[in-house]
C-alpha cells in the first residue's frame, strides 16, 4: 500500500499487487491482530484502496483462494520474471 503514493515507484520495472476480496482482508486483518470490527476498519481505511493498488499493478497475484492456488500463481510470473531478467 505505501508503494502507492511513493516516488519509489520511478525506480521499480514492475509492481506485484498481492490482492483479495475487501472482506477476505478484513477477516484476515481481525483474525491474525485479534483487532476490533472498528479498529480493523480504521487500519484499511489508512491505508491505500484496493482500487489505487490495482491501478498501479503490471501483475496481480488473487489471494482469496487457497495456498495451492496461490503458489501456482506466483510460480507462473516467477517464469516470466525469469525471462524479463
Amino acid at each position: 500500500p505505501l508503494l502507492v503514493e511513493s516516488p519509489l515507484r520511478a525506480f521499480v520495472d514492475r509492481i506485484l499487487v498481492v490482492d483479495c476480496s475487501e472482506e477476505t482482508q478484513f477477516r484476515r486483518l481481525m483474525a491474525r491482530d485479534s483487532e476490533t470490527e472498528q479498529q480493523a476498519r480504521a487500519i484499511l481505511a489508512a491505508q491505500a484502496s484496493r482500487e489505487e493498488r490495482l491501478a498501479i499493478a503490471d501483475d496481480i497475484v488473487h489471494n482469496d483462494e487457497s495456498v495451492a492456488n496461490t503458489r501456482h500463481q506466483v510460480l507462473a510470473l516467477h517464469e516470466i520474471y525469469l525471462s524479463l531478467a
